[in-house]
């Protein structure tokens, strides 16, 4: 009798997970911007503008905040809409908002 009811309670479970997959993110979810890195190539969306351009230090604006990439030989490879794509030895990554506080450091 109780390997049944924890049948049960399993299958339950089980159910509200995937119902919980299936809901919409919200809205804010889609305005983030995106990062991919693979080898030397890190691959921006959501890039409004370049603010800073060296070869140490790449600034750029996201929209609501700023990120800055430290490394060194960086280069923008290409930059089309808001896609930017950014190649070197990327070291550090700074993300700050637009008034000045700092939000994360990786």
């Amino acid at each position: 009798m109780k390997l049944q009811n924890r049948k049960t309670n399993h299958n339950r479970t089980a159910k509200a997970s995937l119902r919980g997959m299936m809901l919409q993110l919200p809205r804010e979810f889609y305005r983030l911007p995106d990062f991919e890195l693979r080898g030397g190539y890190l691959t921006t969306d959501g890039c409004r503008r370049v603010l800073n351009f060296e070869p140490e230090k790449v600034c750029l604006d996201m929209g609501d905040f700023t990120v800055t990439f430290y490394g060194a030989e960086l280069r923008i490879e290409s930059y089309a809409g808001k896609r930017l794509v950014l190649a070197g030895q990327i070291e550090t990554i700074a993300f700050q908002n637009k008034w000045g506080k700092p939000k994360h450091e990786t």
